[in-house]
């Protein structure tokens, strides 16, 4: 079966978050932890409540908590049944799950707080013990992304594994900052490379860290203008660290940071790879970091701005995935027509249409095209809805 012999289009949002409630995670940690955790949740919420309005405009955040539709998908970041119900009255048929938060504020965010390794380990552990049970209440259509941290390679390399035997196929998030580690260029992160590649988990990088910027008045500014660029670094040291050259299988997907910012890179990283002053940049690579990007590197292309979209052919259609980024508030649920509207009105391929959709997510992470085409034809868009043309 296969989505071009239905109208209802396959749509796979390739960025989606998920997180317990803190008393549900406790459950998932160690006994040892579990009074650590209690201590560090109460500080953690303390400190919360002293940057209220510090961080964020208070005004919409304000607005945010009295938005009932909100607040239900607050709800649905924790709840397998209020998820599944919220995400096809969106018409998505599948996800790809990234992190909210974990026990000891593993996750995107964790620059804000200091953690103890130990902790932090645990911590992200449990959050992966407890996205497995929520991706497996429906197998085969949530793709969970395992957390992992880089204080000690061999231990990355079992939470790797882990995490694939207990049923996260969706891949590894790496941590945009590496603490007091090298960065991924360093051969020590070679182990983690070669199992990601023989266990076909993607390795992830997701907008969402920086360096803590504090409280000051420009702090949310300089957060927002500066944490795409952190997020990029991933795909810098894949291609000059030759990671791609020695791991010709392994998948890279660059998510919740745009995608046209690419081409400027791959003409300026081709350029200095071709270029005889710069040439030592390329010892030991067969391939044009531009040849690179084309066989391994993917976008999950939150919310797909229309000038990306515009910018398709150039960036690459086989390299878009559209994602709703639900539940945030800067996503598009619980208006996904009118976002999709907005992008895909102007696209007169129907085919383009349904691989940003859903059939290069289906591709990337291995979904199950013709279960999920059966769900689409059940909750998904017709082409002409996608379009507005109803």
């Amino acid at each position: 079966m296969s989505t071009e012999n239905s109208d209802n289009v396959m749509i796979i949002s390739a960025d989606c978050h998920a997180g317990a409630q803190p008393s549900t995670y406790r459950e998932y940690l160690p006994e040892k932890f579990r009074s650590p955790y209690d201590e560090w949740q109460a500080a953690y919420e303390a400190e919360m409540e002293a940057r209220v309005g510090t961080f964020y405009d208070q005004e919409a955040e304000d607005a945010r908590n009295k938005d009932q539709s909100v607040l239900r998908a607050i709800e649905g970041e924790w709840d397998p049944a209020m998820r599944i119900e919220q995400l096809e009255s969106d018409g998505i048929a599948g996800e790809i799950i990234f992190p909210q938060q974990a026990p000891f504020g593993g996750g995107l965010l964790q620059y804000r707080t200091k953690v103890d390794p130990a902790h932090n380990l645990e911590g992200q552990r449990a959050y992966n013990r407890w996205l497995a049970d929520l991706c497996n209440e429906r197998p085969g259509r949530h793709a969970g992304v395992a957390m992992i941290t880089v204080e000690d390679i061999d231990v990355a390399v079992g939470d790797t594994i882990a995490a694939k035997e207990m049923g996260l196929w969706g891949g590894v998030l790496i941590p945009a900052g590496t603490g007091d580690n090298p960065y991924y260029h360093d051969p020590r992160y070679e182990p983690l490379w070669a199992v990601c590649e023989e266990l076909e988990m993607p390795i992830h990088s997701h907008s969402g860290w920086s360096p803590d910027y504090g409280d000051a008045p420009s702090a949310t500014a300089m957060f927002v203008c500066e944490v795409a660029w952190h997020a990029h670094r991933a795909f810098t040291c894949f291609v000059w660290a030759g990671v791609f050259e020695r791991y010709p299988s392994l998948k890279l997907v660059m998510t919740e940071q745009g995608s046209h910012w690419i081409l400027d890179q791959l003409e300026t990283f081709d350029t200095h790879y071709t270029s005889d002053l710069f040439k030592y940049f390329g010892a030991g690579l067969s391939m044009k970091p531009s040849e690179y990007y084309e066989r391994q590197c993917y976008f999950g292309a939150s919310m797909l701005a229309p000038k990306d979209c515009g910018l398709r052919h150039e960036i690459g259609i086989d390299k878009l995935m559209w994602g709703s980024d639900y539940p945030h508030l800067e996503g598009t649920w619980p208006h996904t027509m009118e976002s999709l509207q907005a992008t895909f009105g102007q696209v007169e391929s129907d085919q383009e249409v349904r691989e940003i959709l859903g059939l290069n997510a289906a591709k990337v992470f291995g979904f199950d095209v013709e279960a999920m085409s059966k769900i689409a034809d059940r909750v998904g868009p017709t082409l002409a809805e996608v379009r507005g043309q109803t």
